[in-house]
């Protein structure tokens, strides 16, 4: 009989997550037996709550940013030693269709994601197979190690890879928290000229502290025209849009220079709403983003490790409390990413 371990398990959609003791998984052939440490909370995990993502299948344990300690592997495999410090990939691919062979793994059609359509880390361990793990220098706190593959990763894939992004370009961070904190960081990197906003004034001091240039609050000021007064009427070259409400894409084309482009994010609502002639005529872009390559994983890994960024954990929380953790993410209460801390 399997030994037990502690999970938070989602058994209805609308309904709190259930904190409870669960089989403990095996690794088969190919996998790792991880024990973990951290685990990230996203919006993503509020979504998958609410049965936004059809693909999910219950009950089942949710978390899609782990960092973790390799307890075990599975007979026959080889991977990181017993007691490395590891982060996970989100996404299973099959390796081998056009877009994996292509470097674009994360679009691939047959992938499986680790928290959606398969179990996630918001327990005590998780299995996963080792081609998806990470080894991370110890020296990497393992609250910050864990949002790695989806706070940072992803955002490195958007600035760099979707966004084509270079220096000296004007970029905004609209929207800023546990996304943008790291967004801010990367760009910073690049060298752009930062601009961040958001509703909320503590967030938009975070932002200043972390690089940003200039910063709008948008409770208080209205974006467009404070954008065009502090590029004196430039605009942004680009835009990275966190909020993706049905407004934000229609708004942010009023923002942009053209031929400028517009980088979507995050979504809060399946459909938005824009101005066709703004967009055309002007050249400007609108581009989805969609998790993270492999590349994106090993070149945040070596930011993180060598102090180029340091995410921005805001709250630590234990496993019986990640319904209220959850609820601070929901009601837009937290500054950056929450964790939960096994």
């Amino acid at each position: 009989m399997n030994e037990m371990m502690r999970a938070a398990v989602l058994e209805q959609f609308g309904q709190p997550l259930h904190v409870k003791k669960v089989p403990r998984p095996e690794p088969g052939p190919g996998e790792a037996l991880v024990k973990i440490c951290a685990s990230g909370l996203c919006m993503t995990d509020v979504h998958i709550a609410e049965g936004m993502i059809a693909s999910v299948k219950l009950p089942y344990i949710p978390g899609h940013e782990m960092a973790g300690i390799v307890e075990r592997l599975g007979d026959g495999t080889e991977g990181p030693a017993v007691g490395t410090h590891v982060i996970c990939g989100i996404d299973i691919v099959c390796g081998h269709c056009r877009l994996c062979y292509g470097g674009r793994e994360n679009l691939c059609r047959e992938r499986v994601r680790i928290g959606f359509e398969r179990n996630g880390s918001h327990a005590e361990y998780a299995v996963v197979p080792v081609r998806n793990l990470f080894p991370i220098a110890e020296k990497v706190p393992m609250e910050q190690a864990c949002v790695i593959p989806d706070a940072v990763a992803c955002m490195l894939h958007a600035i760099t890879d979707i966004g084509q992004t270079v220096p000296g370009e004007n970029a905004l961070i609209y929207g800023v928290g546990g996304l943008g904190f790291q967004g801010i960081q990367i760009l910073r990197h690049i060298g752009t000229s930062i601009y961040a906003a958001s509703r909320t004034e503590a967030k938009l001091e975070e932002a200043r502290k972390l690089g940003a240039d200039a910063t709008i609050n948008t409770r208080q000021q209205d974006l467009v025209s404070e954008i065009r007064r502090l590029t004196n009427n430039e605009m942004m070259d680009v835009i990275f849009d966190l909020v993706g409400n049905q407004e934000s894409t229609e708004l942010l084309l009023n923002c942009l220079r053209p031929g400028g482009r517009i980088v979507a994010v995050a979504y809060a609502v399946p459909q938005f709403s824009g101005n066709y002639q703004e967009l055309v005529i002007k050249e400007k872009q609108v581009l989805g983003i969609r998790g993270s390559t492999r590349q994106n994983m090993l070149d945040s890994i070596r930011m993180v490790e060598d102090g180029i960024i340091v995410p921005t954990i805001t709250g630590s929380f234990s496993l019986e409390e990640i319904n209220d953790a959850l609820k601070i993410l929901k009601e837009n209460r937290g500054m950056g990413r929450n964790v939960i801390v096994l």
